[in-house]
């Protein structure tokens, strides 16, 4: 195993991070912009690139700690999976640009189309939605299942983004 630690902060830098996941999104805007105007952009400039590691060595430990607990509680051998399909950072920018394909209602609460949920920030499953672009019926709903955990029905986000049309650029002639 590899440390995950692609960052370096200071205590002030981690309490001021902690104090941001503390609060909603205004609170955390107005923090941000006092930080700019007090440190300048340089500084910020930094701050979010060590934050990007920080999210990321969570996000691999995370990933470890259920390989762990599938293999020391539940009992799962090694062999039987290559990891669990966890939210990623990047996976959570993958689903950003999934998200905007649709408008997710009448989709099941885990879909991969809507904008936050477990799906749609796993890099894996946004990277297989978006493979399955074309195909209305290849990408399946994980939450109808038959008896054997196989999926039963065609993902709604994905039926409503195999429709999405991105408006065309006229071309110059």
């Amino acid at each position: 195993m590899t440390d995950n630690t692609d960052y370096s902060m200071t205590p002030d830098d981690a309490l001021f991070i902690a104090g941001l996941c503390q609060f909603d999104l205004d609170f955390r805007r107005t923090a941000i912009q006092a930080a700019l105007e007090r440190d300048g952009p340089g500084r910020l400039v930094e701050l979010l690139a060590q934050f990007v590691g920080m999210a990321n060595s969570v996000a691999a430990n995370c990933a470890e700690m259920s390989d762990t607990v599938l293999i020391t509680e539940c009992h799962v051998h090694p062999d039987r999976f290559s990891s669990v399909n966890l939210p990623t950072i990047f996976g959570a920018c993958q689903g950003v640009m999934l998200a905007q394909k649709c408008d997710p209602a009448g989709a099941c609460h885990g879909c991969a189309y809507r904008l936050g949920s477990i799906a749609n920030q796993s890099p894996i499953t946004t990277s297989d939605a978006e493979f399955m672009a074309h195909d209305r019926k290849g990408f399946m709903c994980h939450a109808y299942l038959d008896d054997d955990s196989v999926p039963e029905r065609v993902c709604v986000g994905h039926a409503k983004a195999a429709r999405f049309q991105p408006s065309t650029i006229p071309s110059a002639t």
